[in-house]
């Protein structure tokens, strides 16, 4: 999101010095993002609220009101302060080969830290699930620069899973709600589906497992779209096979992948909305903060 003074890397969101250092560079909005209804936080201390920690003040992404009076006028600081959590979140995370590619995880990742930044902000409780067909990895640190650092540290090193139906894992979580009190789920993936085609785009496998859950799920479809200048001879490469071939990529070729992508999006958009389900695409970095904050914002109004 080039040329938006609140965009910087997501190192920026916490220490930037430190994270720049790791060479974390996705850009993320420094905004709060509420998708349930319930309290927001003040920006300063008052009822309910604990300080965290003091910083120093960052030119052109903090407020200057913020800066702490009793700082020196050579070296300001600002005061961050948190309140109890008003939800508990989880952000599901695929990690199987077919979100591996360039775009898709760049895609992927930056929605990851720009949810749990946003969230954690507007004082939710956030926690991140990386999950595939083998294991699942679960980041849940007691604050927001622990947090990133986590995440950061693990996107760059996380080895690539077999993939997994996304109902598969809804249907786990279903069995064991009464154990988790979690009041949202995000689930970002493709939503390929992986071992069961059929049931993919089935409205009546998917509602019971919805209707056993004790929380409400956001799907975030994570797409694609070739661009001209991937045409020609390319070589692809299936991480979940193991395999690669070379192939040559027409205009008339991407065309068509190009096609049947937005089908398959669109099929998996109609499934879910008749589902009753709040549902995100994106297909571009950039496309991910105006897609969650447009989402808080019909949330927010439907729950008036």
């Amino acid at each position: 999101m080039p040329g938006n003074d609140a965009d910087l890397g997501a190192g920026a969101a916490v220490d930037k010095r430190r994270l720049d250092a790791l060479g974390v560079l996705l850009p993320i909005r420094l905004h709060a993002l509420s998708f349930l209804p319930g309290r927001h936080p003040l920006g300063r201390a008052g009822e309910g609220m604990r300080f965290l920690r003091a910083r120093p003040y960052e030119p052109g992404q903090d407020n200057p009101r913020d800066i702490d009076k009793f700082s020196a006028p050579d070296d300001p600081w600002v005061n961050e302060w948190e309140s109890e959590a008003q939800a508990a979140i989880r952000i599901y995370a695929d990690v199987s080969g077919s979100m591996s590619s360039e775009a898709t995880a760049a895609v992927r990742n930056l929605a990851l830290l720009q949810l749990t930044y946003s969230l954690w902000r507007a004082s939710d409780r956030v926690r991140a699930v990386f999950y595939g067909a083998e294991r699942h990895e679960e980041i849940a640190e007691r604050n927001l620069r622990s947090q990133l650092d986590r995440l950061a540290e693990h996107l760059a090193t996380a080895p690539v899973q077999p993939g997994r139906d996304v109902l598969d894992l809804l249907a786990e979580l279903a069995g064991r709600s009464r154990v988790s009190r979690d009041d949202l789920i995000f689930v970002v993936s493709d939503f390929h589906a992986v071992r069961h085609p059929e049931r993919q785009l089935d409205v009546q496998q998917w509602r019971p497992v919805l209707r056993a859950l004790s929380c409400d799920v956001v799907p975030v479809i994570v797409s694609f779209e070739l661009s001209p200048r991937q045409l020609g001879q390319v070589k692809l490469w299936d991480p979940e096979r193991n395999r690669q071939r070379l192939t040559l990529l027409t205009p008339a070729r991407a065309r068509r992948i190009n096609r049947e992508e937005r089908q398959r999006v669109e099929d998996l958009v109609r499934m879910f909305r008749s589902l009753g389900l709040d549902c995100l695409v994106l297909r571009d970095e950039t496309d991910v903060y105006p897609a969650l904050a447009a989402l808080a914002r019909v949330r927010r109004k439907r729950c008036k």
